[in-house]
């Protein structure tokens, strides 16, 4: 890959670059709670929005929160600040969101050569409002061919492309119909502790750096556009294991912004999005999934944990749905995992002990097919034959 050039700053392409994706980390998680992997992928996403032209693929986000005042509404407020000619919108109908992406600029035209006019950076508040009517389907089929340069959505005897950058926030995954969803990053945000410092953001009085990184952001495309669509033309190197088509496709364009950043930035985007995918998954189910691999894993993978001791995992993992289940949510936990059929049993640990609880080879499939590789594969599980941790108060626990 050809190096960038310099920027009118007079630093090193490599150090200017740096610069600009960790200044856009620092303004993002000034004013929001998210996880360290979420804030390098919204950063890139930044960045992508001013150069997504080059790319054959468009990458979507889902913003959500497990509970509402969690900065859904902040964190496209901060996107449209900075990303390249944005729209936000807040509650928009179907029909709004149709007439804006259904022009006569983004008609396609045989005879000439299309070419993208803003906005290019749609942002959905409320998103779920869209979803209500019965222009419902036509909408999410518009959205879904918006994800692909070659991508056309048909209406009477038209043809439009609305191929493009695209942010929306809800507060879970069912305010996105599922084919939707499929294609989104989601970016989990939650609420802030009493310990955790943040700005205080001014809606009508925007940050100072703002227009500073903007064009720091512009000028960064320009420089790099030659780049960008030389390394367009060809597949990013280690994927991470285990994405599906759909999430390869929203991953390849971040990917190729964070292997012309350089520095760390190319494995710091290949870890993240491997921890999003794999830990925010698409359902409650595949996160549940997720979640008792990893308290199978806390125990050094025994051949069963009892249902209490699994419920008792799952509920120190913060800001998921379960921290808040009362302790006999057994069949809460079976409900999430019937999907995958799995099924708990009894399990006998003595001549006298009968209690409830999951096999671990029961999970291996599932988790093969719907989780990414774990460092340890099914293979190196550790074998036990009691779980010698439990107490008189599990006996009484049952789903």
């Amino acid at each position: 890959m050809a190096p960038p050039v310099s920027g009118e700053s007079g630093e090193s392409p490599s150090v200017e670059s740096l610069r600009i994706a960790d200044d856009v980390v620092r303004f993002l998680r000034r004013y929001l709670v998210c996880e360290p992997a979420q804030a390098d992928i919204l950063a890139l996403w930044v960045i992508y929005t001013w150069c997504f032209q080059h790319f054959s693929t468009a990458t979507y986000l889902m913003v959500r929160s497990p509970e509402p005042q969690c900065g859904k509404s902040l964190c496209l407020e901060l996107l449209a600040l900075l990303c390249d000619e944005p729209w936000l919108s807040t509650g928009a109908d179907s029909r709004t969101i149709a007439v804006l992406l259904l022009n006569g600029d983004n008609r396609i035209r045989p005879e000439e050569k299309f070419v993208y006019r803003p906005p290019y950076t749609i942002l959905l508040d409320d998103c779920h409002q869209a979803f209500l009517d019965s222009e419902r389907q036509p909408l999410v089929a518009m959205l879904n061919s918006g994800a692909r340069a070659s991508g056309r959505y048909a209406r009477y005897r038209c043809e439009y492309c609305v191929f493009g950058p695209k942010a929306f926030a809800g507060n879970n995954n069912d305010d996105l119909p599922r084919s939707l969803a499929s294609r989104c990053i989601p970016i989990v945000l939650h609420r802030r502790k009493p310990s955790e410092a943040l700005s205080r953001f001014h809606r009508d009085l925007p940050p100072a750096d703002t227009e500073s990184l903007m064009q720091c952001l512009a000028d960064w495309a320009e420089d790099n556009a030659a780049t960008l669509a030389e390394a367009a033309d060809r597949a990013p190197e280690c994927l991470p294991p285990g994405l599906t088509p759909h999430q390869q496709d929203c991953a390849e364009p971040l990917l190729h912004v964070a292997d012309l950043v350089g520095g760390p930035w190319p494995d710091k985007a290949r870890a993240a999005l491997a921890t999003i995918f794999n830990f925010a998954g698409g359902s409650r189910s595949v996160q549940m999934l997720s979640d008792v691999r990893e308290a199978f894993a806390s125990r050094n993978y025994p051949e069963y944990l009892a249902t209490c001791d699994l419920l008792s995992v799952i509920g120190r993992f913060e800001h998921r749905p379960w921290s808040e289940w009362p302790r006999n949510s057994g069949r809460r936990l079976s409900t999430l995992l019937h999907p995958f059929g799995i099924l708990s049993r009894n399990l006998r640990v003595d001549a006298e002990t009968v209690l409830r609880g999951y096999l671990l080879r029961d999970f291996h499939d599932a988790w093969e097919r719907y989780l990414s590789p774990s460092p340890c594969s099914t293979t190196d599980f550790v074998s036990a034959t009691e779980i010698t941790a439990i107490g008189a108060a599990c006996s009484a626990q049952a789903d």
